[in-house]
């Protein structure tokens, strides 16, 4: 868009749209209409950037452009830090020049180191023993090898698996499971809080719970094997989620109908972003007991 095209927009959207700005004198009727000395169609939509450079100019020429037609009604109930408030995501943080500003770049490397931190974090062995949780291993010998080869770390290894037949409750409603998946730091800090509350609500409602284990290297799909090898009707994973840059301990629960012939995964149900940033987990360990209610009454989970 050139200079003439440019000046167009602006004058269009301040005159027709604020009733504001410079106006031609009064003159005979031929001088009112604006005839260009040179036709030049003017496109149906306009680029982004030249929009944004006409807002900027009729904002210096004293008036506001108008909003979009979907923003036309829209009524804040709040001003910018309100909003800012609602939400972890990085908006609204300026820049210096062409860069962000120091502090949101520090704020950055923090986050990201928390992340990588969080992936290569192990499960506390006091916060296990605390909660009464079994250890078992998936086939993954290492962190390395667990990052390197997601299928080992979908599969108990031949020790565990007999600690599990030895050790587990035979045919429990549900099977109460722990992973460190992508975040061994979600269950330090998460499963001291949603543990009780989970299994509390679900023995009030009467259910029979197996005994409680936590996989170190493993992967959503290696609770299987454990309610496989004890005939569970339903298990119940709760898994440490992928970091992100906002949330390095994360937790996911996995609820899964394990009586099924052909078993996929669109066979379980999922409440996801569990932590104090997100959905506050005594909360989400309520939710995760209704999903295991639900299941058992339907007899089926997902999709």
């Amino acid at each position: 868009m050139d200079d003439r095209a440019l000046r167009d927009l602006v004058r269009d959207l301040v005159e027709r749209e604020i009733g504001k700005g410079a106006r031609e004198p009064a003159g005979p009727p031929m001088a009112a209409k604006r005839v260009p000395l040179v036709s030049r169609p003017v496109p149906k939509k306009p680029d982004p950037e030249d929009v944004a450079l006409a807002k900027r100019v009729a904002e210096w020429m004293g008036g506001k452009p108008p909003l979009p037609p979907a923003l036309g009604t829209w009524r804040p109930a709040g001003d910018r830090a309100f909003y800012l408030g609602k939400t972890p995501a990085r908006l609204g943080v300026g820049r210096a020049g062409t860069r962000v500003r120091t502090d949101t770049l520090l704020a950055f490397w923090a986050d990201h180191a928390a992340a990588r931190d969080a992936v290569w974090s192990d499960v506390d062995p006091d916060v296990a023993a605390r909660l009464g949780l079994v250890p078992l291993r998936s086939a993954a010998r290492d962190k390395r090898e667990f990052l390197l080869r997601p299928d080992l770390g979908r599969r108990l290894d031949e020790e565990s698996l007999a600690a599990v037949r030895a050790k587990g409750v035979k045919s429990p409603q549900v099977q109460v499971v722990a992973a460190d998946g992508l975040s061994a730091t979600a269950l330090n800090v998460n499963l001291p809080r949603v543990l009780p509350v989970l299994t509390g609500e679900l023995q009030r409602a009467g259910v029979r719970l197996g005994t409680p284990f936590v996989i170190r290297n493993g992967r959503v799909a290696c609770g299987d094997d454990v309610a496989r090898a004890v005939d569970a009707d339903v298990l119940c994973l709760l898994v440490g989620e992928r970091p992100g840059l906002k949330s390095a301990e994360s937790l996911g629960a996995y609820v899964t109908w394990m009586r099924v012939r052909d078993f996929n995964e669109s066979m379980r149900s999922v409440i996801s972003n569990i932590h104090q940033g997100g959905l506050v987990p005594e909360a989400g360990a309520r939710q995760v007991a209704a999903l295991c209610l639900k299941a058992l009454r339907e007899r089926r989970t997902g999709v």
